[in-house]
């Protein structure tokens, strides 16, 4: 169960090459994808210490609403051995090799991983949206419009107590209107050194032409890296398959088999 949590929790570092503050004359995101569902799937593998885990997740999304998946893993043979349902304020988990499901206040799985969990946020990840939005002029500490060009990205920041938050973005120029693709999003925490957290996204693709508009661009691949004070961990995903169309259902069932668990004491 726990690489299930490892997958959500964000936990990773890295550096980079000395920053140089600019002026941004009108800081903003990105512009917003219009999409309303999105089904996709995605290989995983899950590398924690020397263990290797091939998976697979599949994935569908109602915007703002719904966020339904199963994960199995590649044992010569595909089995489900996950699924799980996020709602706006609740997540539905199922350990099915187990027979274990766990029910979770969303504001209670925010507390647990020390991170911002929640519909926006999972959604944001695999559509790459900055998981909190650090561009605005209402979050960034130094006033609206500083930014940090690092290895030629350009970094906004911003503190979700407790944390800090930094967004890298693909910026060909410094002008606020050339801001492309979200590269790395960095999550550490002034009180806790040891856990930072850090995701990529890579290998965007043109996607508009498929999705009649809803997206005009997708990430193929991402990479969550995971530190801690115990034990390191890395998911890397790969999109291999999508669909933008409405989506008729998100099955989720629980039978008598299943015992009922708590989160385990951090």
């Amino acid at each position: 169960m726990k690489p299930l949590f490892t997958l959500v929790a964000l936990l990773g570092t890295y550096t980079f090459a000395q920053a140089q503050t600019v002026q941004v004359e009108n800081n903003r995101l990105p512009q917003d994808n219009h999409w309303t569902y999105f089904t996709g799937r995605y290989d995983i593998s899950i590398k924690s210490g020397d263990q290797v885990i091939p998976a697979t997740l599949n994935l569908r999304m109602k915007r703002d609403s719904i966020v339904w998946f199963t994960v199995s893993a590649n044992m010569g043979i595909q089995i489900q051995v996950a699924k799980g349902l996020l709602l706006r304020d609740t997540l539905h988990l199922a350990d099915i090799y187990h027979k274990e499901y766990y029910v979770v206040p969303v504001a209670d799985a925010s507390r647990y991983l020390s991170i911002p969990v929640g519909v926006k946020q999972i959604q944001n990840l695999f559509v790459g949206q900055p998981l909190v939005d650090t561009c605005s002029r209402q979050t960034l500490p130094n006033g609206p419009f500083d930014a940090v060009l690092s290895n030629n990205l350009l970094c906004y920041t911003t503190q979700s107590d407790p944390l800090l938050i930094k967004s890298h973005f693909g910026a060909p120029t410094l002008e606020a209107s050339d801001l492309s693709q979200l590269r790395l999003t960095e999550i550490s925490s002034p009180n806790n050194q040891k856990d930072k957290a850090a995701v990529e996204h890579n290998q965007w693709l043109d996607v508009s032409k498929e999705s009649n508009g809803d997206f005009k661009t997708l990430p193929m691949e991402l990479k969550i890296t995971a530190t801690t004070a115990q034990e390191t961990a890395q998911v890397d995903l790969t999109l291999t398959t999508a669909r933008y169309d409405a989506i008729p259902s998100y099955p989720f069932k629980i039978d008598d088999s299943y015992k009922r668990q708590t989160l385990p004491l951090k």
